[in-house]
């Protein structure tokens, strides 16, 4: 739920995050609290630890003088950061997902109300498309 600016302070870090996985914990922490939902809590820490780790082999990556290695058989191979990369990064995305977030309140965006009477059937369905759209 989105995070109501008068409540406490975010709750502090787990141990052992790293400066990416400290950005996702406070940017997340700001916009959103978790009240009675410890799940959503563990999500998260899940969410800033795998951000650590897809910025440590982003690095990697980024500092391999070469993204092929040979393989068993003296093949060309990718290195094997990048095959983890791609999985952590895949990662990422579903724990986000299963975190199943709201917009914050400041970036949703208010139909506009007809006070002549109520929403034609386009309008209605415009609006419907919008929040589907938004949602994926």
């Amino acid at each position: 739920m989105p995070c109501d600016a008068s409540n406490a302070s975010p709750p502090p870090p787990p141990d052992g995050l790293k400066a990416a996985g400290l950005r996702v914990w406070a940017a997340i922490h700001s916009e959103y609290e978790f009240p009675g939902s410890p799940e959503a809590t563990l999500l998260v820490e899940e969410l800033a630890r795998t951000a650590d780790m897809v910025h440590r082999l982003q690095r990697i990556v980024d500092e391999a003088d070469t993204l092929r290695t040979s393989g068993s058989r003296g093949q060309d191979v990718a290195i094997p950061e990048l095959d983890a990369l791609r999985t952590y990064r895949g990662q990422f995305a579903a724990l986000i997902k299963q975190l199943d977030l709201p917009a914050p309140l400041d970036d949703i965006e208010q139909p506009e109300t007809n006070l002549a009477g109520p929403m034609s059937r386009s309008e209605s369905a415009r609006i419907a498309a919008e929040a589907r759209w938004r949602k994926q």
